[in-house]
């Protein structure tokens, strides 16, 4: 009887634990709350709060260290046009990397439950959280994106999305967040493109 009572309390320790691993894996940081809410916070200002040095500069699209940071994250950067037609912004933090698809996969479908906990609290207290469709991981494919958006009247989130992907490159798995707005095609060519 000894014998069979500690075996169902080390199964039981064992359950727990594994179980509070899975937990712990699952849901996200303080800190990654907290950063993604920044991050959503400032989109309507361009990013321009967060900011940092300059890294890179090809003709219209400048890339500027972002001064938040995801943690877990790679590299966190800011991107932005400089041209007449578009001047929006973009966020980029490279998450994960993998030369296995399984690892890789599994970081995407982590990333993407984590982001789907946080939020962006307006002004006013009025608080909304991240809602989009999974897209299930293949590596039969070199490049998976799953899509949140934030429900809300603020015109200025209309067409901000946060863009989770699972990409394919040379010899490596990636796992990035995006945080852009994309205006549609056709409102970005100009007028004699559309024929108008």
């Amino acid at each position: 009887m000894k014998k069979l009572t500690n075996l169902l309390l080390a199964a039981m320790v064992m359950s727990l634990s594994v179980h509070a691993q899975f937990r712990i894996d699952k849901d996200p940081s303080p800190g990654f709350i907290k950063a993604v809410e920044t991050i959503l916070g400032d989109f309507p200002y361009n990013y321009r709060h967060i900011t940092g040095d300059l890294v890179e500069a090809t003709g219209d699209w400048h890339q500027y260290a972002s001064t938040v940071s995801l943690p877990g994250s790679e590299a966190c950067l800011v991107g932005l046009y400089h041209s007449e037609l578009d001047t929006t912004a973009s966020w980029q933090a490279l998450m994960f990397r993998s030369e296995t698809f399984g690892k890789a996969a599994s970081a995407y479908k982590r990333l993407y439950q984590q982001l789907k906990l946080c939020k962006l609290r307006m002004v006013d207290g009025t608080v909304y959280y991240l809602d989009g469709d999974y897209e299930e991981a293949s590596e039969d494919v070199d490049f998976t994106t799953s899509a949140l958006r934030i429900e809300t009247a603020d015109e200025r989130f209309r067409e901000f999305h946060i863009e989770l992907e699972l990409l394919y490159k040379l010899d490596e798995w990636v796992v990035n967040v995006n945080m852009v707005s994309k205006k549609k095609d056709s409102e970005m060519r100009p007028d004699w493109m559309t024929g108008k």
